[in-house]
Parts: C-alpha cells; structure tokens; sequence
C-alpha cells in the first residue's frame, strides 16, 4: 500500500542565509511520499533563485507582493491537495525522520487533527538547548472544550505549533488574524476538531530561539505586515497589549468555531478563566499602561478632522472592550 502524501510548504521571505539547509532537511526526509512547494513572499534577495536551484525537486511559487508573515503562513497551510500538510519555516530545520515519526502516530490515532515533535534550540552550528517536555501538546480525548483548554493551559513554543497537520481539521479554522499569538488561537481552535498529540523525541530544531513578545505583537500587526508605520494615525494598537490581544484572539476564534453552540461558549468561558490564571498579573500591567497612554491617544485623535478622528478613537476604544474582556476591574 502507497503512503499518504505529505504537501511540505515551506514559506520564506529574504531567507538567503537559511533557505538551503531548511530545503536540504526536507530533501532528506525518509518519508516516501513528499510534496515540497518554496512559497517566497516577494524577497528582494537571492531567497528564489536559491530555491529554483533545486530543480525539479520542489515546486517554486513566487508572490508578486510582500503580503506580510501571517499571510504567507496562511498560504503554507492551504497550498497542496494531499490530506497532510507540514507548514515549514525557513530557517528551522527537521531530522529525516520527523515526517515519519509524526505520520505513524496521525495513522495509529485518526481521530487527531496534528502531530508535532520536541524540540532543540542552535545556532551557529551547535544546540544550545532543549525545550522541556511541559512545552509538548497532549491534547486528547472525546471531550473538544477540555482539549482546547489543554492548549491554552500549556502553548508555549513553535516546535509544538509547527507539525504535520491533517487538512480535514485545516479546513475547519477559522482564516488566520492578524493579531499577537495568532498561533495560539488557531492551536486552540484546532484542539476543538480533534486530538494534538507529539513524539518526544527531538525532531525539531529551531534556530536562534524565539522572538520578544513586544517584537512579535508589533510585526503580526496588519500595518506591519504591509510595510507601514505602527506610528501611522490609521494604524491598530492592539500591539500595545500583546497578551490580551493574543486571549482575545482565542474568543475572536471560538466564537466562529464549528462546533455545537453551547460548546463555543463553554470554551470562551475558559479561555477568560485560564488565561487569566495563567497571564493576569502580566495582562493588568499591560492594561495600567494603556490606561496610562490611552488620554494621549485620545487627545492625538481629537486634533484630527473626521473621518480620522472617529477611527483612531475607534482603535482605542477597541483594546479597551479587550481588556474589560479579561479584568472587569479595568476601566480605560
């Protein structure tokens, strides 16, 4: 019996330094049956022409625009038509067998919607660390709402973000936002569709680490990612409170979500408890300091002829209805 085909996608902007090692790993994976597509997001530097030197062993698909990393991302999770996907970076890395190990476990489990794999911190060269098993998703069950809630209790890191997915769950989510710890929510919402399991072993290898929070929520931002200021007067401040906006974003999901009613709001109900267990004294900072900043936002508004002065009001008032989500207390 033929194995199931696996689409790799792996997207990439101005990755010249990365790009060959990430395609090598996938090049190199014992899994029999892989599909590899280079989605390049408009790099202005050699990340394409690196990419077309393999030939005939991927697909090249090249952007005519930079429609910023949360699309691009997007994109890695639909292109194919196989009923697995693998949605890569380019500059981590993946043993040869991480395809294999996860596939055994998604055909030994139907139910589960992803597998991923632990996972080791390097850099130039050499592994710097490793993640803890606490990091690994272990969400199973026949219970959708408690399965959600295992990924909000325990997301931490991208090793359990990026692994081998099932496209009929994939076709269930919601479209990507454009907000901080987008990954969260989709993790979250995907648990509602079925299992996430792991293999221990460390099959993920990621480069350098991860990123600041604040740096995160100002790029995942819509105006960041496509190229304008986040000092520009029509721009989204919800980067201003990166952790309430990533809770948020769990209710955005989860309201939408396709499951029964009662179950959607269920799971909202967790999502304000657990995360105001597991963030509060860091979301009450972050909402002491937008009530701090909030007057000088105000006033810059008011100086502003309509229809500016009604929008940006509007995006103040916006991160405050998402505060008020999580603390009741808080008055912006």
């Amino acid at each position: 019996m033929s194995l199931p085909a696996v689409d790799v996608n792996l997207f990439a902007y101005n990755a010249e330094a990365t790009i060959g090692p990430a395609i090598e790993s996938v090049l190199a994976q014992t899994w029999g049956n892989t599909r590899l597509t280079v989605i390049d997001n408009a790099s202005t530097d050699r990340t394409a022409e690196i990419a077309a030197g393999y030939g005939a062993a991927l697909h090249l698909y090249r952007a005519r625009a930079n429609g910023g990393a949360v699309v691009n991302c997007a994109r890695a999770f639909s292109f194919g038509g196989a009923d697995f996907v693998l949605p890569k970076t380019a500059d981590d890395l993946i043993a040869p067998d991480f395809i294999a190990a996860c596939m055994a476990t998604l055909l030994a489990h139907p139910d589960s919607a992803m597998c991923h794999a632990g996972g080791l911190v390097f850099s130039d060269g050499a592994v710097r660390g490793a993640y803890p098993p606490v990091h690994r998703l272990h969400a199973v069950g026949d219970d959708p709402v408690a399965r959600a809630c295992h990924v909000m209790a325990r997301y931490t890191s991208a090793p359990s973000f990026w692994g081998v997915y099932r496209r009929a769950a994939v076709d269930m989510l919601a479209p990507f936002r454009y907000r901080a710890g987008w990954d969260h929510a989709v993790l979250a919402e995907l648990a509602l569709y079925g299992d996430i399991r792991h293999v221990p072993e460390p099959l993920y290898w990621r480069r350098d680490g991860g990123k600041p929070v604040d740096a995160i929520a100002r790029g995942c931002t819509q105006a960041a990612q496509r190229g304008l200021s986040l000092d520009d007067a029509t721009a989204d401040l919800r980067w201003r409170t990166p952790l309430i906006t990533t809770a948020y974003a769990h209710l955005e999901n989860f309201a939408v979500a396709r499951v029964p009613q009662a179950q959607r709001v269920a799971v909202m109900g967790e999502a304000v408890r657990i995360f105001r267990g597991r963030w509060g004294g860091l979301m009450q900072a972050e909402a002491a300091a937008f009530a701090v900043a909030a007057p000088g936002l105000l006033a810059r508004a008011d100086a502003e002829g309509e229809p500016l002065r009604g929008w940006m009001r509007r995006q103040v008032a916006a991160v405050a209805d998402h505060i008020r989500a999580f603390d009741n207390a808080a008055i912006v």
